[in-house]
């Protein structure tokens, strides 16, 4: 194996020299396969272990670390800015260029030099300069978190500290007093004379622009914190832990808010998205807080730097580089898995000595977990998996990841392997950390912790959710949503998978997901979430193929038991009013019949009114439409009232599958605050329904119905509108 320049073995060559000896020798191939099925995670990496290429493995420190001559220059940089004539009128860009250095030359510091202090309070000076206010704030809370012990080693730094601090204390004074009288100001319907001020110091709290994080509908349950009463925890051999309504659940109502047990950031997202609760830094009144270890992290706070270094960055600072180091390989999306199972080991093996101490001890409990390497701890088992157990269920919890259904024994050997040789490289990797900290590892330590890496990686696999944060693109009035890393939801993952789900995702900030009803929800149903194939893209066949080689079942949803196709029949049928049962009776053939004005159900014999049916129908639908015009403007506020009762009526009167079910499930994804973890449907879809646009069915006018989201999502789908097309569009 080759070694980088400081001597470092890379992790992908470690794979595949490892992988390579392995597979080549069969009696080594023949061995591991045997406790591959049997999925026994300890026997694997014990196997593992004992090769010459694993035991001599001892993985350095990789990761960019500060550079004070680098960072010297940047501020001297800076400075020769401001001390050029700068034409008058472009002042404002000019500090924010100068601005633009000063964070450069931050990041390159120590934090224990001057430079740092020079260019955190020129940064802080500037922006108060700006009337960014909250920015200026943000930086003088940093400054102010600076140990003493910093600057103490000569008399004249301890004075050249104190001046800085003093400096940043006048200045945050400042701040707040200009930010309270702007409060005050709006408060009293008053209006400030300057732009840049109001929309730099929206808020008190530091400028953070957050959406409000929606609580459940109803009252909370006793058992599942993240759910209301309406949403109970079942258990049976067929479909395992799912979650089943024991009252009927109305459209749109919020059924799950999970906060994620453990996270991680997807290498792009590192420069723009704070590392700990993934707030934009891309705003005007953003600032980036850099680690005081590293140059690759960002912050949005000091509140954050300093909760992400004591919970889990000061465990994976020095190794960080080698989560990423395959990305410009289009890896991204493996590299944040092997960081989010590294955390999930690191946030639950290391626990705080007490509430003083930063830095964890190894928690026994965790160990005792991953002792035998079986994938189901029977007391935990106990616990967690049997209908009508009165445990607590909090996604916080640990136990609740460890019964996250992994397939250890399912999956190929092969499979299995590649995660044990990364599962053993990320061991090896916090080994090497705890020991600079002191915190003493054995051979009998190391094992568990690969065990355990192991298991998270085979859990991430088929329970890891992304976290996304929606893009709004001005000219197109587009929400996009964007990647910004992974987590693990335990509460989420307890929902099955259909090809038609009946619940859609939200994200929200720090990494919060909701769950929402698309639908109604009778008493006894099942709560389905979709894992990825829906029908309205793959045949049943392709579907049962991806969903069996990725989570090992074959899917018996009803758009796989009926093979529900696409495009859907072009007629929609009814259901009795009286007993909810569905009629022989489409919506066309009571237009085209003079004759069927009423009707009898087959099941319960009452009459059913179609004349009336027809006419709430059409306003049905048309609040729909209403509600798709209302999104393409913007007033999300107005909209989506109207696609709840629209939704209400479809399930009460129309026979599924139905073109209206399917509008609204897509006029749903369209939300600004929805995510759809499988943007790539919508494009498929719409991909679908526009060679359909031009046949005279039901299609054709589907597509104008659909008119604003296609609009919307012609450069995500890659569909060529000419300005003729677009205009006739905006027009039927």
């Amino acid at each position: 194996m080759s070694q980088t320049k400081k001597g470092n073995v890379l992790l992908d060559e470690f794979r595949r020299a490892v992988y390579d000896e392995i597979v080549s020798q069969e009696p080594l191939a023949t061995r591991f396969a045997k406790l591959s099925t049997s999925g026994d995670r300890r026997g694997m990496v014990e196997m593992l272990v004992e090769m010459p290429h694993v035991e001599g493995l001892k993985p350095g420190d990789s990761y960019q670390g500060k550079n004070d001559a680098q960072a010297a220059r940047l501020y001297e940089r800076s400075l020769q800015v401001t001390a050029t004539e700068v034409e008058p009128g472009d002042e404002h860009a000019e500090e924010i260029r100068t601005c633009n250095i000063l964070t450069k030359a931050l990041f390159a510091a120590g934090a224990n030099g001057r430079v740092f202090l020079n260019a955190l309070c020129e940064r802080a000076r500037r922006s108060y300069r700006l009337r960014a206010y909250a920015s200026c704030l943000r930086d003088c809370e940093c400054m102010l978190a600076l140990p003493a012990s910093f600057y103490d080693d000569s008399a004249e730094n301890v004075r050249y500290f104190v001046q800085r601090r003093k400096e940043c204390l006048q200045l945050e004074r400042e701040c707040s007093r200009k930010l309270e009288g702007n409060a005050s100001s709006r408060k009293r319907g008053g209006r400030t004379s300057s732009t840049s001020s109001s929309s730099l110091s929206s808020s008190l709290t530091l400028g953070k622009r957050v959406a409000a994080t929606p609580v459940v509908d109803g009252k909370p349950h006793d058992r599942l914190t993240s759910c209301p009463d309406s949403v109970e925890l079942r258990f049976d051999e067929a479909r395992g832990r799912h979650l089943v309504a024991t009252r009927d659940i109305r459209p749109g109502a919020v059924l799950i808010v999970d906060r994620p047990f453990s996270f991680s950031t997807d290498a792009p997202a590192l420069g723009r998205n704070c590392l700990h609760c993934h707030a934009t830094l891309k705003l005007e009144d953003s600032v980036k807080i850099p680690c005081r270890n590293c140059q690759t992290v960002s912050f949005c706070t000091e509140t954050c730097r300093k909760k992400a270094w004591e919970t889990y960055h000061q465990y994976e600072c020095s190794v960080f580089d080698y989560f990423f180091e395959n990305v410009s390989n289009d890896r991204r999306q493996q590299t944040s898995y092997l960081l989010l199972a590294y955390r999930t080991t690191v946030v639950q093996a290391l626990s705080p000595r007490n509430s003083a101490e930063t830095r964890g001890v190894l928690n026994p409990d965790f160990f005792r977990y991953h002792a035998s390497g079986k994938s189901i701890d029977e007391n935990v088992s106990e616990e967690y998996t049997k209908s009508g157990s009165r445990q607590t269920y909090n996604p916080l919890d640990y136990r609740t990841v460890f019964q996250l259904e992994t397939h250890c024994a399912d999956v190929e050997p092969n499979a299995n392997l590649i995660r044990t040789i990364q599962a053993i490289f990320l061991a090896k990797c916090l080994i090497s950390v705890l020991s600079k900290l002191d915190i003493v590892c054995t051979k009998d330590t190391f094992v568990p912790l690969a065990v355990a890496m192991l298991q998270h990686l085979q859990a991430i696999n088929c329970n890891a959710y992304e976290i996304v944060e929606n893009v709004h693109e001005e000219t197109t009035r587009v929400w996009e949503p964007r990647n910004i890393g992974g987590a693990i939801y335990t509460t989420v993952s307890l929902v099955n998978h259909s090809c038609y789900p009946n619940v859609v995702r939200h994200s929200y900030p720090n990494g919060i997901v909701v769950v929402r009803a698309l639908r109604f929800i009778g008493k006894g149903c099942e709560i389905l979430d979709c894992y990825g194939p829906q029908f309205l893209i793959e045949s049943r066949l392709t579907r049962r193929e991806l969903l069996w080689k990725k989570y090992r079942f074959l899917c018996g949803c009803d758009a796989c038991t009926q093979d529900w196709k696409f495009p859907l029949p072009e007629t929609m049928y009814y259901k009795c009013t009286a007993c909810s049962g569905p009629t022989d009776v489409s919506r066309i053939s009571a237009n085209v019949s003079q004759n069927v004005a009423d009707q009898r159900c087959t099941r319960c014999k009452k009459i059913i009114d179609l004349k009336k049916l027809e006419k709430q129908l059409r306003k049905s639908i048309q609040k729909r439409l209403s509600a798709v015009a209302k999104m393409y403007q913007g007033n999300y506020r107005d909209a989506i009232p109207l696609l709840f009762e629209h939704a209400h009526f479809v399930n009460k009167h129309l026979t599924e599958p139905n073109i209206e079910a399917f509008c609204l499930l897509h006029s749903f994804v369209k939300r600004r605050d929805v995510y759809n973890p499988h943007k790539g449907i919508l494009s498929a879809i719409l991909e679908k329904i526009y060679k359909h646009r031009k046949t005279g069915n039901v299609y054709g006018t589907m597509f104008f119905t659909l008119k604003c989201i296609i609009i919307n999502n012609a450069r995500q789908c890659k569909i060529r509108l000419s300005d003729e097309e677009a205009y006739n569009f905006r027009d039927k």
